[in-house]
């Protein structure tokens, strides 16, 4: 398994009794902003580096859980996508999955809105020795290009980190 280097994420703010205020943080590489979640870690240029090798598909950002079981990967990939095309993507996307990734035991695909924008978000998983692993891909248009949010870890994982994972995706707004 490789261990990429992490460093802790940004703060989110002030952290009040009873209340947290995040900042928004835009993200360097990428058309959007969000806010960090102090119990999110973020890997560093290098450890992405050493997380995706091949320079095809490296994402701009990825966070993981404290536990450093799930990932949540930003990438403003070069494929053309019109904001009218997302729809579509929730019929069509599903065949090109079952295609490309083997033993597909489950899969979701819906339209979704985050910061007023559609999403289209497949949810599939797979089978593993010691528990099912689960992917999830939104996918929206950013300045005519696909933004692909990919949240990948085991079943159990993400369900213990499911409340984290969503208040960032939730968090998110295209510039």
């Amino acid at each position: 398994m490789i261990r990429p280097l992490l460093t802790v994420t940004l703060l989110a703010g002030l952290l009040l009794p009873g209340q947290a205020h995040a900042v928004p943080v835009k993200l360097d590489s990428l058309p959007l902003s969000l806010e960090p979640n102090a119990k999110l870690l973020t890997l560093n240029q290098a450890g992405i580096r050493a997380a995706f090798p091949s320079a095809a598909g490296r994402p701009g950002a990825v966070f993981m859980t404290e536990d450093r079981k799930v990932s949540v990967a930003f990438e403003w990939r070069t494929s053309k996508l019109a904001s009218n095309e997302v729809e579509k993507l929730v019929a069509q996307f599903p065949a090109v999955i079952r295609a490309q990734v083997p033993n597909v035991k489950t899969l979701k695909s819906t339209l979704v809105q985050m910061g007023g924008t559609p999403w289209a978000q497949f949810v599939f998983t797979t089978p593993s020795q010691a528990d099912d692993l689960r992917r999830e891909l939104m996918v929206t248009s950013a300045g005519g290009r696909m933004l692909v949010v990919t949240i990948a870890g085991n079943v159990k994982d993400y369900s213990r980190n499911e409340a984290i994972i969503r208040n960032l995706t939730n968090s998110v707004r295209l510039n």
